[in-house]
């Protein structure tokens, strides 16, 4: 097949959806598919292959970690048509997934979608606008959107339940988004990782992998920590990742007396988080806005115990007593189930194993064995249509 992908999120950018895209180009064409990426160019950054198509683009003062694509462009628009791509997959209901659908319709190529994320929890970053409006609006433009596609992928029942009661009308698939298992570190360099982080022969490390934004719920996080810190001293909270919260959340910190035991270790790739995963001992994760959550997948893959808030997408993945523990928004049991994991070695060693078995559930190959699958009747379906 000849797949060409439409991403806002791609290379340089990480987040969740940059990384599933990397992933199905990565791993679509190791079995022989060629897959195309249209996206965003992104200031400073070249890429190092020719499969990558850029549209221009513009940084924003709203979202400055994301260009803004300019939609009009001719020429990619022809270089779109020479590939002769058997079916389009765009990534979001927005500007680059309106063109992806635009330019597959004018090419007679069947078009579907993914549903990362529950975007209506993003209104906070439209402050000029009333929430409701905002939420309205998104909630019509992905009505529009969806129902227009062939169908569209989800990477839970919870999204697809959300979707349909917008009253989208297209086929709705739950795929999982495979994540590569995190690599062991042997006791000599597991050590080392946990010196770096300042943690002691005695001591803990709590991890927490995603964007510093206040849609990842880390005010609630930082209290817990407080509350943790109390019987734990000893404890340590690394932070991977970058965001637009990142001084308000480090002023919390400031406030809630924190800042000494806690680190921002900033964005990293995945080879640099890897071994990080590898060295904590309880992976923390408060958000309540999760389509799946694909950091909890990959901690898991590591066999890290997991604390997570019982929101979004998150319960689908994580079974609670076996892998870790899902908790209420609540600070107070959020720290209660850190501490129980802290406190009980054996107990967590136990969750770890069961977490690692469970992210089997997430492999890549089962991903792409079931994208292949879909594509492959989507277009058979598309081909009827046409007849």
């Amino acid at each position: 097949m000849r797949i060409a992908i439409f991403s806002e999120s791609y290379e340089p950018i990480v987040n969740g959806v940059s990384v599933c895209v990397a992933t199905l180009r990565d791993e679509l064409s190791k079995r022989g598919h060629e897959v195309f990426v249209f996206a965003p160019a992104y200031k400073g950054f070249v890429d190092g292959r020719d499969d990558v198509f850029r549209f221009p683009s513009r940084h924003t003062v709203l979202m400055p970690d994301y260009p803004f694509p300019i939609p009009y462009a001719p020429e990619l628009f022809r270089k779109f048509k020479s590939l002769r791509p058997d079916i389009v997959h765009t990534q979001t209901p927005f500007l680059l997934g309106i063109v992806g659908r635009k330019w597959a319709r004018q090419c007679g190529v069947p078009v579907v979608s993914t549903n990362h994320t529950l975007y209506t929890e993003y209104a906070h970053y439209m402050p000029i606008i009333p929430k409701f409006v905002t939420k309205g609006a998104l909630i019509l433009l992905m009505r529009w959107y969806y129902s227009r596609c062939n169908a569209v992928v989800v990477p839970s029942e919870m999204v697809k339940n959300i979707l349909m009661s917008y009253g989208v009308k297209a086929p709705i698939r739950v795929i999982k988004t495979g994540v590569v298992p995190s690599k062991k570190l042997d006791p000599e360099s597991r050590s080392e990782v946990r010196r770096r982080f300042g943690v002691s022969e005695k001591g803990f490390l709590l991890l927490y992998v995603g964007r510093i934004a206040r849609e990842k719920n880390l005010a609630m996080l930082l209290k817990a920590f407080a509350e943790v810190l109390k019987s734990f001293p000893n404890t340590r909270l690394v932070l991977v990742g970058g965001g637009p919260a990142m001084n308000e959340t480090k002023e919390l910190a400031r406030q809630l007396g924190v800042s000494s035991a806690l680190e921002f270790a900033g964005m990293l790739d995945r080879e640099r988080i890897d071994p990080i995963y590898s060295a904590a001992d309880v992976f923390v994760f408060p958000s309540i806005t999760e389509t799946q959550g694909i950091a909890i997948c990959e901690a898991m893959s590591a066999g890290l115990p997991v604390v997570a808030a019982n929101a979004g997408g998150i319960p689908e993945n994580v079974r609670s007593d076996v892998d870790g523990f899902l908790t209420p928004n609540d600070p107070h049991l959020f720290a209660d189930r850190i501490g129980f994991l802290l406190s009980h070695p054996e107990k967590r060693v136990e969750m770890g194993a069961s977490a690692r078995k469970n992210a089997s559930c997430f492999s890549v190959d089962r991903m792409i064995s079931d994208f292949e699958n879909f594509y492959n009747s989507v277009i058979e379906s598309a081909k009827r249509c046409t007849f």
